[in-house]
């Protein structure tokens, strides 16, 4: 009997942890992203309620795969640690996702330092940096190799 109730104490932990861990715990049917590079420099940082008006690419998930590799990226962002000189500044917006919902839409926006979910401030992970420039990298042109034949 003691056994059971350390295994079930134990697995109720895990259980709680598991759940807080998760940033986002909704179906998602679609992910619209816009994106501009996070190269580009800009005099001003760009607020994420005007970014639609600036950005230049995007794209629009539909496969199930691919909307729950997108949401276990955001789920292992790191919270803000408040005292991070970065956590109050504006966001200077280069991407912004719509997470669509059967009932709702979540929308996300994030710079290269960090991502605002719901009011709430997470550290920008390199991978999901990566991923956004993978989605939106240009192909390489072709180079046509010439034949040196004698």
């Amino acid at each position: 009997m003691k056994k059971r109730f350390i295994i079930l104490l134990i697995t109720a932990f895990f259980y709680m942890n598991l759940l807080q861990a998760q940033i986002l715990n909704h179906n998602f049917e679609k992910i619209d992203i816009y994106y501009t590079d996070f190269n580009i420099m800009s005099v001003i940082n760009l607020p994420c309620d005007d970014f639609l008006s600036y950005s230049r690419e995007h794209k629009t998930i539909t496969d199930s795969l691919d909307i729950e590799i997108w949401i276990g990226i955001l789920n292992r962002l790191e919270k803000t640690d408040t005292a991070d000189e970065n956590y109050n500044k504006r966001l200077d917006t280069r991407a912004k996702l719509f997470l669509h919902g059967i009932n709702d839409t979540i929308s996300i926006c994030l710079d290269y330092w960090n991502t605002d979910i719901c009011n709430q401030r997470y550290d920008t992970s390199p991978e999901l940096r990566l991923e956004l420039e993978k989605m939106f990298q240009k192909p390489k042109p072709y180079k046509h190799k010439k034949n040196n034949r004698k």
